[in-house]
């Protein structure tokens, strides 16, 4: 092994990490670690101080005789002859038992990686199944995955992109590679680095935190499978037999997972649901019916329930019983199991007309990936009773179409303009990019990853109303159940998520934004200039004001006086005078 891969053993490195893992996962009646690709043989010490006996194997001859200088067991494979590497290992362990195999920055310098740990698997398996630990650099690493984004790949004589490196792992390639070849992951120790050898140039605005643009990307790449600030995977294995398999059946995943929580407190809507899904024009979609802390023998009935509607509705109705949480919980749930490419929501009280899913299809297929949607109607409803016996419900309103179209990103920052009945979400944001149900939100909890999904995906609109959603005028209900505080709570808990990274707005959103100022600064000048009238008004008042409380003081004086006193009978005469003359009377005195 070259020079340059003469690195020294730390507690804080990858190689304290692989030492972790056999020391927590190493067969307890072997004796020997053998290090395929050792290089110099970091571990061998540390191998040797929990009692091991440490065996290296690389192509390099400086690394071994290092090792054999130092004390160590050392010789030489080529693992392009796969074959000749494991009769190499076993003439070396001459009988003597493994406790674990090791690969070290090893799988990425070859391009047999396959071949080379299936019959790894086969030695383990003769071995009494000793485990595997590999460490091998993570590609997807958030500063190697920024400076892709300026077009740049730095390849080093070390590090990430070491120049040698002839394959590259994600986690799901590292988890894809080992599973096919027999392996399964039993431990995980990865070795982070938040700033790696991959973290230049120094001013670029992607590495740099603080930045818009870092965090905003940071953001997405965090949210999305993890392993951000990973340097180096550090994973333990162990080997499995493989059965002979069999031709795979693979169903094709339906265009629409409709998840539909019920508590089963309403079955006349529940039904009405159910009946609008299966009278689809386009039958392309599955049901997910999540029951939410629901006796088991109620399950059943929505069992009987579904198939009233036929076999070929009943077949693509999943029920799924959730047990626990809030009313976020079965969403969660729901995400999980969804194999839908997009993912709806319909409450048990919501219905669909016939060309909500078609809608749907036919937006997807011009604008994949964004959020569809379409306006929903409203409709006031509440309980009663039908027959005098049957739970049910009666209409207390004509549709109305209470939220404005199109689609608007800033209206929806303030406020949700969209019921969940009238969206469907990409199921990618959940399973490529991280998204989740936040469950510690009582309500609006369909606003929050709404917004979220809106922001990173966009919104394609149809402008067709193609659902119905029902408010419930009395009886149970989100806004009846939950409190004012839970929903001023829970508001201010999505602007404050929103709030906490760089948004992402849609194209023209800065002619929006400036429409919005010059409305305000409009507003704001025909505020100041009322406020000018009414200054101006205040101060005349005032003045009349003064002057009445004046006139008030000299009548006062006036009435108070003793020519005012003795004039009365003539006041008398004259006022006696205008009645006869049919006008009106002079002021009588308060007096």
């Amino acid at each position: 092994m070259p020079e340059r891969y003469h690195f020294d053993f730390a507690d804080n490195t990858v190689y304290g990490a692989v030492v972790d893992l056999v020391r927590r996962f190493r067969d307890q009646s072997g004796e020997v670690v053998v290090d395929i690709g050792c290089g110099f043989g970091a571990i061998a010490e540390p191998v040797r101080d929990i009692g091991l006996t440490y065996l290296g194997f690389d192509l390099d001859p400086g690394g071994l005789a290092d090792l054999e200088a130092r004390g160590f067991e050392a010789a030489p494979i080529d693992l392009a002859s796969v074959k000749e590497t494991i009769a190499t290992i076993e003439e070396q362990l001459d009988g003597r038992r493994l406790a674990a195999l090791v690969m070290i920055d090893a799988l990425e310098h070859i391009t047999n990686g396959p071949e080379v740990l299936a019959a790894l698997r086969r030695l383990a398996q003769s071995q009494g199944g000793a485990s595997l630990i590999i460490a091998v650099p993570n590609v997807t690493h958030y500063d190697v995955a920024a400076k892709l984004l300026l077009g740049r790949w730095d390849m080093t004589a070390t590090g990430l992109l070491d120049d040698t490196h002839v394959s590259f792992f994600s986690p799901d390639r590292l988890r894809t590679l080992t599973e096919a070849a027999g392996w399964v992951e039993v431990g995980a120790q990865d070795f982070e680095l938040p700033m790696s050898d991959q973290h230049f140039p120094a001013d670029a605005a992607v590495l740099q935190g603080g930045t818009p643009l870092h965090d905003l990307l940071h953001d997405v790449r965090s949210r999305a499978l993890g392993s951000v600030i990973v340097n180096e995977f550090a994973r333990a294995y162990a080997p499995l037999s493989l059965p002979d398999r069999g031709q795979d059946t693979v169903t094709e995943a339906p265009f629409l997972s409709v998840l539909m929580r019920t508590q089963g407190t309403r079955p006349a809507t529940l039904q009405d649901a159910l009946l609008s899904l299966a009278a689809q024009s386009s039958q392309d979609f599955e049901v997910l019916l999540l029951p939410h802390d629901i006796p088991r023998e109620d399950v059943t009935h929505l069992r009987y329930l579904a198939d009233a509607f036929g076999q070929q509705f009943s077949d693509r109705v999943r029920i799924i019983p959730v047990d626990g949480g809030g009313r976020t919980r079965p969403l969660t749930v729901g995400i999980e199991a969804a194999r839908g490419r997009y993912v709806a929501i319909l409450d048990d009280d919501d219905v669909v007309f016939g060309h909500w899913l078609s809608t749907f299809e036919q937006l997807a297929a011009k604008h994949p990936g964004r959020v569809l949607r379409s306006p929903t109607a409203q409709q006031d409803v509440q309980p009663t009773l039908w027959g005098g016996v049957r739970p049910g419900y009666e209409i207390a309103g004509r549709p109305r179409c209470r939220w404005p179209e199109p689609f608007e990103v800033l209206d929806h920052l303030y406020e949700n303009h969209s019921p969940p009945c009238g969206y469907a979400l990409p199921r990618s944001i959940f399973s490529e990019q991280g998204l989740r149900f936040d469950e510690t939100l009582p309500v609006l909890e369909d606003w929050d990853v709404l917004m979220h999904a809106v922001l990173w995906c966009g919104v394609a609109d149809s402008g067709d109303i193609t659902s119905l959603w029902r408010r419930w005028r009395t009886g149970d209900s989100s806004t009846s159940v939950h409190t004012d505080y839970e929903w001023i709570r829970s508001r201010a808990a999505v602007l404050a998520k929103l709030d906490a990274r760089p948004l992402l707005l849609p194209a023209r959103s800065v002619t929006a934004l400036n429409e919005l100022h010059e409305q305000i600064l409009a507003l704001t000048d025909e505020r100041d200039h009322l406020r000018q009238i009414y200054a101006v008004q205040s101060n005349h008042l005032h003045h009349v004001q003064h002057a009445a409380t004046v006139v008030d003081n000299y009548l006062v004086a006036v009435k108070s006086s003793t020519s005012w006193k003795l004039a009365k009978p003539v006041r008398m005469i004259g006022d006696l005078a205008r009645r006869l003359l049919g006008k009106k009377p002079a002021l009588e005195d308060p007096r």
